[in-house]
């Protein structure tokens, strides 16, 4: 079996490259370091030559509509053209748990990934989408960015954190066991308030910014699953904090 990841030097790439190349599966790292732009197509046709699979951990900087659909649209065509010359018979493909319920899509860059399942869906390579909620890893950078002249803005909106590792674990059983067409959605044992956990993570790191509660902006429950999921087993990794 080989596998293309697109984003393969990425912070989820390269750990699903380690994870299928410990299986014993062969894997092409598809990022600018490997010297293949899936945006531009440069490398792209000799990168796909024997690929069964394609992983799309693709990611992009631009949280405004107009660049985030160009650039998730414009992966997925490029990656379908090229992949079908080549005979590639499964494209999975990472989202986001919330996209394309509608109260969650006035986000440049939700609108982006609402495009991306869209394209990926209407290809003529079977899919498998793979939405997963906020990494553990990445609460931080979510506090930074709701941080306004030095508070942090918190909706009273759920949040359900899981562990990077569990969702690179599924990533690679969509690879090698999951029937394309799968949909399959992963958030961590337990679910908090944004307030409350933003609050928590500041005071575990020793960071006196203050956090604002305000309302939800919409439905409170739009960022976690409302169907059937796959839970994570592990905690977030601060104790003591009240579970929504």
């Amino acid at each position: 079996m080989k596998v293309f990841v697109a984003g393969g030097r990425g912070r989820v790439g390269s750990l699903l490259a380690d994870n299928l190349e410990a299986k014993g599966i062969e894997v092409v790292s598809g990022g600018l370091e490997d010297g293949i732009d899936v945006i531009s197509g440069k490398g792209l046709t000799e990168a796909l030559a024997g690929v069964d699979t394609i992983v799309n951990v693709l990611n992009t900087p631009r949280f405004d509509a107009e660049g985030a659909i160009s650039f998730f649209e414009g992966a997925i065509n490029n990656l379908t053209a090229e992949g079908e010359r080549a005979g590639v018979r499964h494209h999975i493909v990472l989202s986001i748990v919330g996209v394309g319920q509608g109260d969650a899509s006035e986000v440049g860059y939700y609108l982006g990934k609402v495009a991306q399942e869209r394209a990926v869906r209407s290809a003529s390579i079977p899919a498998t989408i793979i939405r997963a909620t906020q990494f553990h890893s990445y609460i931080p950078v979510l506090i930074d960015q709701h941080t306004v002249d030095g508070k942090v803005i918190a909706p009273r909106s759920f949040v359900q954190p899981v562990e990077l590792d569990e969702v690179i674990e599924l990533l690679a059983e969509a690879a090698t066991t999951l029937e394309p067409g799968s949909e399959v959605e992963i958030a961590g044992p337990d679910r908090f308030y944004h307030d409350d956990l933003f609050r928590a993570t500041l005071a575990d790191r020793g960071d006196d910014r203050e956090v604002v509660t305000v309302d939800a902006e919409g439905a409170p429950d739009v960022m976690v699953p409302r169907g059937a999921y796959r839970t994570g087993t592990v905690r977030y990794p601060i104790t003591g904090i009240p579970t929504a």
